[in-house]
């Protein structure tokens, strides 16, 4: 009787440790958007960006992750890029036109034609 209990208990455990990992297998893993833009910056720093910021919180799934960062140029003006993280590890990029810089309100050259 007491070997039947134990394989019982053995079995109970074994459908509840697979169980956990099941869910935790399906939940995505959430990247700090900070350490992404530092990430993204390194490689585009070529192209004149400067600083970038991301979303705050990017979910990866399974299926890989979209994001969007906005990449600051030398001169002030800013990208949008989006990015479309593949379960691979593959980056696919699809920037979007350049904002140009705001000057201040102050700044005489707000107010050229």
């Amino acid at each position: 009787m007491l070997g039947g209990v134990r394989t019982l208990a053995a079995l109970l455990f074994i459908a509840g440790a697979a169980a956990v990992a099941v869910s935790l297998a399906r939940m995505p893993t959430i990247a700090e958007g900070r350490v992404m833009a530092a990430d993204r910056l390194e490689e585009v720093r070529k192209d004149g960006a400067v600083a970038m910021d991301c979303d705050p919180q990017i979910a990866i799934g399974r299926q890989g992750a979209v994001f969007t960062c906005v990449a600051t140029l030398a001169d002030g003006a800013t990208q949008v890029v989006e990015y479309t993280l593949r379960p691979e590890g593959r980056y696919e990029v699809k920037p979007r036109a350049p904002r140009p810089r705001n000057p201040a309100p102050s700044d005489p050259r707000s107010n050229r034609p």
